[in-house]
């Protein structure tokens, strides 16, 4: 719709648990000028807490409604990332279409953009633009390398993020098999970015509540790949650093399954499950630190153990003693567990292409 201050309602698929005044963001209003992963998702959380978002979109749409994969006409990503929200499509460069935001802003509590730094000030949509029309308005940018800085302006997107921190090259340095960097999809950064800006803006509501009016939350791709590599960020500051911790895929008859017996009590469990009564008495793993400096060495032991047997005969025997493993599945397993199922952490949504699932809010 253009050129309105009336909003539609273009919801992927029925909400299941739609804004209402008793949702923890009931009567909230979002502008949500965001596209591709981080921002999109980041509105999400936030529609799935009850707020009302409208997306304002180009007059072409998001392009990631033809984001594969494709049903039909209808893009099930695009779905996924914004179901329950509405839709505003406008010309933002049109000084008419421009105007219908001038119209919502009184009513908008929460504006979401991921821009790159500048553009919403070439757009007049900056933070002290809309604040302006909403003093007490919670403004949030995500953007690869913050809205400051002499890398701000740069372009990027979550695979160029986890390069430029450093997360590739740590995962290729724990599998020394590997000589470069392993091809990936991952989208980690975008999905960590949009976590962080659904709390950082939950937080600039509470305080905002408090009396503290408004505020500017500038979340960086960048900044959150170094949070999530922690242990790494450390050990780079370190000149001996002992070998880490490392699971590795065990390979069964008809799979492949991973331990995690951190603990003492995991480990006992785990010399149960496999009736290895002599590893007790190994000191390279029998305790704490013996096991973190030879994890390899115990996850061989266990390997010759599990090579002929199979994955769910492992798995039974190690879950009963009490130590944590699990089989790996793809998606679609792991997606039909009876625990999803359980926690309704699936929820079916529809397009015009028809009914499909989509994960429900983690919360």
């Amino acid at each position: 719709m253009s050129r309105s201050a009336e909003v539609t309602d273009k919801t992927d698929g029925p909400i299941q648990n739609g804004p209402t005044l008793n949702s923890p963001l009931g009567g909230m209003r979002v502008l949500d000028f965001s596209m591709f992963m981080a921002g999109p998702y980041c509105s999400r959380l936030l529609a799935d807490a009850g707020a009302e978002v409208i997306k304002v979109e180009p007059p072409e749409g998001d392009f990631m409604r033809k984001s594969s994969p494709m049903r039909g006409e209808h893009s099930g990503f695009f779905g996924h990332l914004n179901c329950g929200k509405k839709s505003l499509t406008l010309d933002l460069k049109d000084p008419k279409d421009r105007a219908v935001i001038d119209a919502l802003m009184p009513t908008v509590d929460v504006v979401l953009e991921n821009f790159r730094p500048g553009v919403t000030q070439r757009l007049g949509l900056s933070y002290d633009d809309l604040a302006a029309l909403r003093p007490d308005l919670v403004y949030c940018s995500v953007s690869g390398y913050g809205q400051t800085g002499p890398a701000a302006h740069m372009p990027a997107y979550a695979p160029i993020v986890h390069a430029a921190s450093g997360f590739d090259l740590a995962q290729m340095d724990y599998d020394p098999r590997q000589d470069r960097p392993i091809p990936n999809r991952s989208t980690t950064a975008d999905i960590l970015a949009a976590t962080h800006a659904f709390g950082g803006i939950c937080a600039a509501l509470v305080h905002r509540q408090n009396g503290g009016g408004g505020d500017h939350v500038d979340v960086a791709l960048m900044d959150i790949m170094h949070q999530m590599l922690g242990y790494e960020v450390q050990t780079a500051q370190m000149e001996v650093v002992r070998t880490p911790v490392i699971f590795e895929p065990i390979k069964t008859l008809d799979g492949f399954i991973v331990i995690a017996p951190i603990s003492q009590l995991n480990f006992e469990a785990l010399v149960k499950a496999t009736g290895h009564i002599e590893w007790l008495a190994d000191e390279r793993i029998s305790t704490p630190l013996g096991r973190s400096n030879n994890w390899a060495h115990l996850t061989n032991l266990v390997a010759a153990w599990a090579a002929d047997k199979s994955a769910d005969t492992c798995i039974e025997a190690i879950l009963t003693a009490g130590c944590p493993c699990t089989k790996y599945h793809t998606v679609a397993e792991s997606m039909a567990t009876r625990q999803v199922a359980h926690r309704g952490s699936m929820i079916e949504i529809e397009d015009g292409s028809g009914r499909y699932l989509v994960p429900n809010a983690p919360f």
